[in-house]
C-alpha cells in the first residue's frame, strides 16, 4: 500500500470483556484510542464504465484525513440489529421476515426511537455511533483500505440485486474477484468473519446511520468530534450488498435525509453515554448563496417591438480538475427560474456517470444586472445517492421550488429567500425522475409530470404541502394517434394548461418501434382530468431522442412557446432537418428551434432556428462537444431548460450554454443563407 493513504494510529487493547444485553444483542468493547480519519487518495475519477474492478480511490468529502482522539470506551453490537430483536419494540414488524437478517428500510428516526426504547428498557444509554466512533471501530487498528486489508477477499460481497446496474457495469461475463454473483440474497448478519475487534459486517450487507450531521471534513486534530451542528443529511456509513467495492471502504461516507428509509439501510447499536466533544458549525454557504440580494424588485417589460437576441454564452462553468463535488465530466438536465430579486438562477446535475453515486447537484447564479454567469458552486448533495434530474420554479411571488429524485422518494423544497436557504424537503411518490418544468394551473394546483411509467402527474392542491398522482399501471395505454391511455407516452414531457383547461404535454419517445406509430413525430398528448386519462397525436415536430429534450412554456404575450430539435442526436449524420423561412425564401435548417402557436397548439406558424447566423462560429455544447453555429446551423442536442423573465425575454438554456431572446426576434425573418 503507498503512503499517501491511511496511516492508523489505533492501539486499544482489550481490558472489558463482550457482554449480552436483555434481548440477546452481543455487544463488543471499544477501548479509546486514536487513528488518521479518512483517506486523502488517489482521487476517485468514477468512471466505473471504464474499469468497474477499480476500489482503491478515494471521494472528495473523506479529505483531508485527520487526526482522531476517542475518549472513552463504547459498547457496539457485534452486528447490525437484526429483525428478530427489532421486533422485541414492534412485535407486528415483518412477521415472515427471518429473526436473523440485519433490520433495513429503517429511518434515522425510527433508528433514534429504538434506541430510546432499548435505553428506556435496560435503563442504560444506547444510541447510535458517531461517525468518527464508526470509522475508528470498523478499521479495528487496521491502516488498509479495509478491515480486511487492501482488498476485500474474492467473493466477499454478495450481488443480488440491481441486477441491471450489475450488468451495465460487468457485462454478462464474470464479476471482478471481490463479488460473488447471486441470484437471491440474504441479509443474515455474521456472514463474513468479524474484524480485529469482533464486529462483524463492516463493509457491506446493510449501510449503518450514524448519529452525526453530515458535512465536509476539515484538517487538523479532532477529539470525539461529534459532526456538524445541523445539516441537510445524516451520515450512513459500511455499503452494502449489490454496490462497488470501493463503498464499501473504510474511510467511504454517506449521507441522506434523516426521514426516508431504504432497503438497504439498517443500524447497529452503541452502548454509553455522547462523548464530550463539540460539533463544528455549518459550512461555509456556497457561492450561489452568497451575498443575494433580498429586494424583490420591479422589471418592466421591454418594447414587444424591438428584436432581442443574445447568442450562446456558457452558465456551466467548472475547473478541468473537478473531481467532486463538482465534476467537469458530464453536467446535465438543467432547471432555469428567475427569481423575485432579478437574479436567474440555474441548477443541474454534475457527475463522471449519470448511474453513478457521486452525481450531484450544483447551481450557477446570474446576478441582476450582471452579464455573466458565476461560476458554477453545490447545491443539494446527499454524499453517495444519485440525487438525479433536478427541476426549479418560481412561482411568481416569493417562493422556489427545487424537485428532485432521492433514493427511494421524489422530494420538493422551497426557498422564500431567492435560493439562499431551502425548507427541509417534502416527499412525494412514486419515485421516479420529475420529467420537466413545474406549472400552476388555473385553479391553483401545481403541477409536473413524472417519468415513472406508473405515473404522469403529481401534483398539489394546497400550495405545495402535500403531493398526489394517479395509479397508471391498471391497464396498458394505446400509444397512437387517435389512441387513449392512462399516461403520455415516453419521458421528459413539458406540459402547458390550454385555455380550455386541458393540460397538453408533449413527450421524448425513444424505441424507434414507438416513434413510428407518431410516423416519426414527437407526440402531443392532452388530458381533461388531471392526468387520469389522455388521448393523442401527432406534432409537426420530428421525433426527438437520447441527450435531447424540449421545453414548452406559455408566453406573458399569451402564445405557446416549444424548443426543440429538428432531428435526433442518435442518427445526427444522416439528419434530414426542418424548413425554415428567411428574407431570401425557404431553406432547410438543422437544430435547435424554437416555435410558437396562437391558437393552443392547432398550428405553429412562428418557427426560427436558435442561432445567430452568419459564418460558422464554434461553440462548445454538453460535455465539451463542439458544434457550429451558421445560418442553417444551431445547437444539435441538450437539455433545455425556459422561463421567460418579466421584462418579456425568454431565457433559454441548453445542457451548457444560455441563450436570451423575445417574441419580436423568433417573429423576425433571419436574413438567411
Amino acid at each position: 500500500m503507498k503512503p499517501f493513504l491511511i496511516v492508523c494510529l489505533a492501539s486499544a487493547a482489550y481490558s472489558a470483556e463482550p457482554i449480552t444485553n436483555s434481548i440477546g444483542m452481543k455487544l463488543v468493547p471499544i477501548e479509546p484510542g486514536s487513528f488518521l480519519m479518512g483517506q486523502d487518495g488517489p482521487a476517485a475519477d468514477h468512471r466505473m464504465v471504464k474499469h468497474p474492478e477499480k476500489f482503491d480511490d478515494a471521494d472528495w468529502d473523506e479529505k483531508p484525513a485527520h487526526r482522531v482522539t476517542i475518549t472513552q470506551l463504547f459498547y457496539m453490537g457485534a452486528t447490525e440489529v437484526t429483525v428478530g430483536q427489532y421486533r422485541q419494540s414492534d412485535p407486528d414488524f415483518r412477521k415472515n421476515t427471518p429473526d436473523d437478517e440485519a433490520v433495513n428500510s429503517i429511518s434515522w428516526e425510527q433508528a433514534v426511537k429504538y434506541c430510546e426504547w432499548l435505553s428506556k428498557k435496560e435503563a442504560r444509554p444506547y444510541r447510535l455511533p458517531t461517525e468518527a466512533e464508526w470509522e475508528y471501530a470498523c478499521r479495528a487498528g487496521a491502516t488498509t483500505l479495509f478491515h480486511t486489508g487492501d482488498a476485500l477477499p474474492d467473493g466477499f460481497q454478495p450481488w443480488w440485486s440491481d441486477k441491471g446496474y450489475a450488468e451495465r457495469y460487468f457485462g454478462s461475463g464474470a464479476f471482478p474477484k471481490p463479488y460473488r454473483k447471486e441470484e437471491t440474497g440474504s441479509l443474515r448478519v455474521a456472514q463474513t468473519p468479524a474484524n480485529a475487534w469482533g464486529l462483524h459486517d463492516m463493509h457491506g450487507n446493510v449501510a449503518e446511520w450514524c448519529q452525526d450531521w453530515y458535512g465536509p471534513y476539515e484538517a487538523g486534530e479532532q477529539t470525539d468530534p461529534l459532526g456538524r451542528s445541523e445539516g441537510d443529511f445524516r451520515v450512513f456509513r459500511g455499503g452494502h450488498h449489490s454496490a462497488f467495492a470501493r463503498l464499501l471502504r473504510s474511510a467511504n461516507r454517506g449521507a441522506w435525509l434523516p426521514n426516508t428509509r431504504n432497503n438497504k439501510t439498517g443500524f447497529r447499536v452503541v452502548l454509553g453515554e455522547l462523548p464530550p466533544g463539540k460539533t463544528l458549525p455549518p459550512p461555509a454557504a456556497p457561492l450561489n448563496a452568497q451575498n443575494v440580494k433580498q429586494e424583490a424588485i420591479k422589471i418592466e417589460k421591454g418594447p414587444q417591438d424591438v428584436p432581442v437576441f443574445i447568442s450562446a454564452k456558457p452558465y456551466v462553468k467548472i475547473a478541468k480538475d473537478a473531481l467532486g463535488p463538482l465534476y467537469f465530466t458530464h453536467n446535465h438536465s438543467p432547471g432555469i427560474t428567475e427569481c423575485p430579486n432579478g437574479d436567474l438562477l440555474a441548477i443541474w446535475y454534475s457527475c463522471a456517470d449519470e448511474g453513478g453515486a457521486e452525481l450531484s447537484n450544483v447551481a450557477s447564479r446570474l446576478r441582476h444586472g450582471s452579464t455573466e454567469w458565476e461560476p458554477a458552486s453545490s447545491f443539494w448533495d446527499g454524499a453517495d445517492v444519485n440525487d438525479h434530474g433536478p427541476k426549479i420554479w418560481w412561482d411568481g411571488k416569493s417562493t422556489l421550488y427545487h424537485h428532485v429524485r432521492g433514493r427511494d422518494e421524489n422530494l420538493i423544497r422551497t426557498s422564500t429567500d431567492n435560493g439562499v436557504t431551502w425548507s427541509r424537503p417534502t416527499i412525494a411518490a412514486p419515485v421516479g425522475e420529475f420529467g420537466n418544468q413545474l406549472i400552476r394551473l388555473a385553479d391553483g394546483a401545481l403541477v409536473i409530470t413524472n417519468d415513472m411509467r406508473q405515473c404522469s402527474l403529481v401534483f398539489s392542491k394546497d400550495g405545495g404541502k402535500s403531493w398526489d398522482w394517479n395509479d397508471t399501471e391498471k391497464k396498458p395505454s394505446d400509444f397512437r394517434p387517435g389512441g387513449k391511455g392512462l399516461r403520455y407516452p415516453g419521458i421528459h414531457a413539458p406540459i402547458v394548461q390550454l385555455k380550455d383547461g386541458r393540460i397538453m404535454a408533449i413527450s421524448r419517445n425513444d424505441p424507434e418501434p414507438d416513434q413510428a406509430k407518431f410516423d416519426f413525430k414527437t407526440p402531443i398528448s392532452y388530458s381533461a382530468d388531471l392526468g387520469k386519462s389522455w388521448t393523442y397525436t401527432a406534432s409537426e415536430f420530428p421525433a426527438i431522442s437520447s441527450v435531447q429534450r424540449a421545453t414548452m412554456i406559455r408566453l406573458s404575450e399569451g402564445g405557446i412557446l416549444v424548443c426543440s430539435f429538428t432531428d435526433q442526436w442518435s442518427n445526427w449524420k444522416n439528419r434530414k432537418g426542418m424548413t425554415f423561412k428567411s428574407m431570401k425564401g425557404e431553406f432547410t435548417g438543422y437544430g435547435m428551434f424554437a416555435a410558437v402557436s396562437f391558437d393552443e397548439g392547432k398550428t405553429w406558424p412562428v418557427r426560427k432556428l436558435i442561432t445567430p447566423g452568419g459564418k460558422d462560429h464554434s461553440i462548445n455544447m454538453i460535455d465539451r462537444n463542439m458544434c457550429v453555429l451558421n445560418d442553417t446551423m444551431a445547437e444539435p442536442c441538450g437539455y433545455l431548460s425556459s422561463t421567460q423573465t418579466r421584462d418579456g425575454n425568454i431565457q433559454l438554456i441548453t445542457s451548457k450554454n444560455h441563450y436570451v431572446f423575445n417574441l419580436a426576434w423568433l417573429k423576425e425573418l433571419p436574413e438567411g443563407p
